[in-house]
């Protein structure tokens, strides 16, 4: 992989974990980290080659061999093991470094870096059994190298070899190295909390709406009804707003199950919710009360529900369905009723039921808002 392609990657893989993607998995966590590290050994290599440290540069050498280790346990994903074997390699590193050279080239910079890397690596890593425990931990190994790194002397005379400006300069590339450690990993961490919460919050609203529709024909089902009854009741009570309800059923549908089977059934149930639904205003309410009765309930007086109502049996009258071969014609008998502030729900459901069975028992496929009185 080139520097270019290794950059566009980088890039990619940042910007989806900004955009929320949440398929960016831990191996590409670990392979772009372990690049990068890479990349940074790479350029200190060709520092000390510059600066004529046969010892440096070797040991430089052997930390991009590492890192190619690294990536083979990565493939392999043995994640944890990554994980330690590099922090111990960043710790002696550094230290060695900054015991024997001094620690005015910023090399022991690395180790505050790792603190903010070990508790957002702790945070997604499964192999953790106590990711909080193993942070504090590597944070604290972390913090009495980087101490060990400030206090000790050293006797060496090879920085009085180098000039200030040249000092000043590997002293800024590692500043701005471990500041950007620091900085990448905490727009990691905050990226991926928020893109989690967000995802837990869209797949609870998921839950919400599977436990309030019904399955088969993505009606709301009778709980979510019972909680918009509630709500209408409230505004009728408290603001006059009136409302009525349908509750209607198909007609001889126990015949339709029976002569062509239950996949007939369900398609005539999914066809009458579909019909249905395309018949009422965004301010009704439709759910599958159960079986094959459907409740709905009309943002309006009774004259509007009837209305309504005779518009949707005329309709599901007129409609055919068409199931292997067979042309099933069905109907639907209504039963319509408005509520009142006295009403209790249970009254009102009481009510139009029957009303709804008045109809049934007089001649189906047919509105009945009223009982006749004997």
């Amino acid at each position: 992989m080139s520097i270019v392609e290794f950059a566009k990657n980088l890039f990619r893989f940042i910007y989806n974990l900004a955009t929320g993607d949440d398929s960016i998995s831990i191996e590409s966590k670990y392979k772009y980290g372990s690049l990068l590290l890479t990349l940074i050994s790479v350029v200190n290599t060709f520092f000390f080659l510059f600066l004529h440290n046969g010892g440096l540069f070797l040991f430089s050498l052997v930390s991009i061999a590492f890192y190619y280790l690294i990536q083979t346990l990565c493939s392999k994903k043995r994640f944890l093991l990554a994980t330690n074997l590099t922090f111990i390699e960043i710790i002696i590193y550094s230290v060695f470094i900054s015991s024997y050279y001094g620690n005015n080239l910023g090399f022991n910079l690395y180790m505050p870096a790792l603190v903010v890397a070990v508790f957002y690596i702790s945070s997604f890593l499964k192999d953790l059994k106590k990711p909080s425990t193993y942070a504090y931990v590597m944070s604290t190994v972390a913090g009495v190298a980087y101490l060990f790194s400030v206090l000790v002397k050293t006797n060496s005379t090879w920085l009085d070899t180098i000039s200030p400006a040249l000092k000043i300069t590997i002293l800024v590339f590692n500043v701005l190295i471990c500041f950007f450690l620091i900085i990448a990993f905490s727009l990691l961490f905050t990226w991926e909390m928020k893109n989690n919460n967000a995802l837990l919050a869209k797949k609870n609203e998921q839950l919400i709406e599977i436990s309030s529709r019904d399955p088969l024909t993505g009606l709301a089902n009778r709980r979510s009804m019972m909680e918009n009854l509630n709500i209408y009741m409230h505004h009728l009570q408290k603001d006059n707003r009136m409302f009525s309800v349908i509750l209607c059923d198909i007609d001889n549908f126990k015949k339709v199950n029976d002569n062509y089977g239950h996949d007939a059934g369900d398609k005539v149930l999914v066809t009458v919710a579909d019909l249905i639904t395309s018949q009422l205003r965004d301010t009704d309410f439709v759910c599958r009360w159960g079986g094959e009765e459907i409740l709905i309930i009309i943002d309006g007086r009774l004259q509007t529900a009837c209305a309504i109502a005779e518009r949707i049996r005329s309709n599901i009258a007129a409609t055919v369905v068409h199931h292997e071969g067979y042309n099933l014609n069905v109907t639907m008998t209504f039963g319509v009723t408005q509520a009142l502030s006295s009403y209790r729900i249970e009254n009102l459901i009481q009510v139009v039921d029957a009303n709804l069975y008045y109809g049934k028992e007089h001649g189906k496929n047919q509105v009945v808002s009223e009982i006749p009185k004997s």
